[in-house]
């Protein structure tokens, strides 16, 4: 899965559902309102995002938007791959969040798709908020 070039056509408020073409071939793109609030995407915006088939909850294909987006940024330059990103988190034999590795979260979710990485949500206390944490492997979690 490639990142692909979309061109943002229309943000549906207040959900913030988003839709976009693709730039290479004009297909219909929509983005989750969590995505597009995610990264304040706005009509016009240019930016790269990783397509899925976009089904309906049976399993069907939509015709008119054939194109899901579940990650989408803004970064394009210096993208770390998966196997960058897996051999950064080597470098620890712990698990550690976004800020402490220093790598964008856009990057790490992206590994974590591709079965590169290993996500961690903890969670202190029943109320209290989640943290996310990334690891190479479970042999380090």
């Amino acid at each position: 899965m490639n990142w692909q070039t979309i061109i943002v056509t229309n943000v549906i408020e207040p959900s913030r559902s988003a839709f976009a073409v693709r730039e290479d071939n004009g297909e219909q793109v929509f983005i989750p309102p969590t995505v597009s609030r995610a990264c304040e995407i706005e009509p016009s915006d240019i930016v790269l995002a990783k397509l899925v088939p976009n089904r309906d909850r049976r399993g069907i294909d939509i015709q008119s938007v054939p194109w899901l987006a579940p990650l989408v940024t803004r970064e394009d330059e210096g993208m770390m791959d998966a196997d960058e990103v897996k051999d950064r988190l080597d470098e620890y034999d712990f698990p550690v969040t976004a800020d402490e590795v220093e790598i964008p979260l856009i990057a790490l979710q992206s590994a974590h798709q591709e079965g590169k990485i290993v996500k961690i949500v903890v969670m202190p206390a029943p109320k209290a908020e989640r943290i996310v944490m990334w690891a190479a492997s479970m042999d380090t979690v």
